[in-house]
């Protein structure tokens, strides 16, 4: 049934603005403003009561992040059909109607009149675990970059500060490293230290790996640095909290991932079900595919990553080789790409499936992208089936199972 009325939600941090056209009489409402509390949304819930009954109402909302999801939720725990609102293509409509002017409720007004422009994707909500799990995942991936980011910010400090110290740790983000620039960071802090305490301190850190020996060797270093010693008084204090600072995260990451197992674990699944993977990264995958059976065919499934070829065409040229999509989930793809290497290196198929076509001359890139692709087909046929992935049969048949899925 089409919904008689229209609802457009431009959302915000602290108002959100929402505006109703009727489509029937081609009549908006005032735009009304209302707060994000449950004072706010109680009042917006009778603004829509006034409109007409939920079945003839129609919700779009922009994706614009965090902002609307507690909107979202609200509206939906009540029986209200959503959709989700392209920015890019609400924004063009807006400029195609002449209203060169962007405030809150020129907005809320243009998205009410773009709901009937289309097709929009309904916004669906998962079941607690797996929204759970994919906020988990996903705070994860983004502590991995805070890390990652921390750690060569920590390497050019140390560049700087004492750089024959990387000569005698095998990591400056490992454990000993961490708390050898804590507890003595800086060259001066060092020189000025008992070979006794750094060696008993390391030495138990390390499981015995660094003796006293070692101890002094980087002591001497010390001693007679090349680093910028002018500069000490502030680099010391970047060392030691740039180390606090990775310690801590590493400490963030080790519960956020016990949360994570324990999640998974109430799964319908193990990590045995699938061809590659660890809890951390199938947990990721599977929290944003969430529902398998919304993807009809392998085809939706792969473009749902971007794990496509994007299409281009003009006139009569069409390009026989696109390059791939940028499309798609973005905290999935290089999780996937770092599968297809890891399958490549340690699981059979897929690995005689590399070489086979890397001697028939492709490129290497171009065979892990092909990889990476089998390997979703796989988790498509495991979630579509309830079938555990069987790596006696090899790429090809696992790949022809795929093929009868794609007509479900």
């Amino acid at each position: 049934m089409l919904q008689r009325f229209h609802v457009g939600i431009d959302v915000g941090k602290r108002h959100h603005h929402a505006c109703v056209r009727d489509t029937l009489t081609d009549q908006y409402t005032k735009v009304f403003s209302f707060t994000v509390n449950r004072n706010g949304f109680e009042r917006f819930l009778g603004f829509l009561e006034q409109q007409g009954t939920k079945e003839q109402v129609l919700v779009g909302v922009e994706a614009s992040g965090p902002y609307a999801t507690t909107i979202c939720n609200f509206l939906a725990e009540r029986g209200y059909s959503l959709v989700e609102i392209n920015p890019f293509q609400a924004n063009e409509f807006r400029k195609s109607q002449g209203k060169k002017a962007k405030t809150d409720r020129i907005d809320a007004r243009s998205l009410a009149a773009f709901l009937a422009v289309g097709s929009h994707k309904p916004l669906s909500f998962s079941n607690p675990l797996l929204e759970n799990l994919r906020e988990l995942t996903r705070f994860r991936a983004d502590l991995l970059q805070d890390r990652t980011r921390q750690i060569n910010r920590l390497r050019e400090t140390v560049a700087e500060a004492f750089p024959e110290l990387n000569a005698h740790l095998a990591s400056l983000d490992s454990p000993t490293a961490l708390a050898l620039l804590i507890a003595y960071p800086g060259p001066q802090a060092l020189a000025q230290a008992n070979v006794a305490e750094v060696g008993a301190t390391l030495s138990q850190i390390s499981h015995g790996r660094i003796n006293r020996a070692h101890v002094q060797v980087i002591i001497d270093c010390a001693y007679t640095t090349v680093g910028l010693l002018k500069r000490q008084q502030a680099l010391t204090l970047k060392l030691r909290l740039l180390a606090e600072a990775i310690l801590t995260l590493n400490t963030q990451i080790q519960q956020v991932e016990a949360t994570i197992e324990e999640l998974f674990s109430k799964l319908p699944y193990k990590p045995s079900d699938f061809p590659v993977g660890s809890i951390q990264s199938l947990a990721g995958i599977l929290a944003e595919i969430d529902d398998i059976h919304r993807f009809a065919t392998l085809k939706q499934f792969l473009s749902h990553f971007g794990w496509c070829p994007q299409t281009f065409q003009t006139g009569s040229f069409r390009l026989d080789h696109p390059r791939m999509s940028h499309a798609g989930n973005p905290y999935v793809r290089r999780m996937i790409w770092l599968l297809a290497i890891l399958a490549v290196k340690s699981v059979r198929p897929y690995r005689e499936y590399f070489r086979q076509r890397t001697a028939n001359g492709k490129k290497k890139m171009h065979s892990i992208v092909a990889v990476a692709r089998k390997i979703l087909s796989v988790i498509y046929a495991v979630l579509k089936t309830g079938k555990p992935y069987n790596p006696e049969y090899g790429g090809h048949k696992q790949s022809s199972l795929c093929q009868g899925l794609t007509s479900l």
